[in-house]
């Protein structure tokens, strides 16, 4: 259901769906209707998941739909979990991986 995993998003950033609302300048009156089950407009949605930090799939439907195998959705979720400052390390380094096995492949 949408406001539980909204629930479950805002609480993991250390916010409150108000807070979230308030933020973005969006009224908190529609949360009774997205707990009776009811979607909050397109517009709505794409500013809660850029927020939250996650996609529209996601919020509406639990899972991300997208075309990436197993291992690409496993190195999201890790990058995801990184801290902050880890996560730019984790960029360089797999830009310094991929560079140099790029560069391997092109002297063969």
């Amino acid at each position: 259901m949408f406001y539980i995993r909204l629930q479950k998003l805002c609480e993991n950033k250390g916010v409150s769906i108000s807070a979230v609302l308030k933020e973005l300048g969006l009224s908190t009156g529609s949360t009774g209707n997205w707990k009776k089950g009811q979607l909050p407009k397109g517009d709505i949605l794409m500013k809660l998941a850029d927020r939250l930090d996650t996609s529209i799939d996601f919020i509406v439907f639990g899972e991300y739909r997208t075309d990436l195998d197993e291992d690409e959705k496993q190195l999201i979720n890790l990058y995801r979990s990184a801290p902050e400052k880890t996560r730019y390390k984790l960029l360089c380094d797999m830009e310094k991986l991929v560079l140099e096995e790029i560069e391997k492949n092109t002297k063969k």
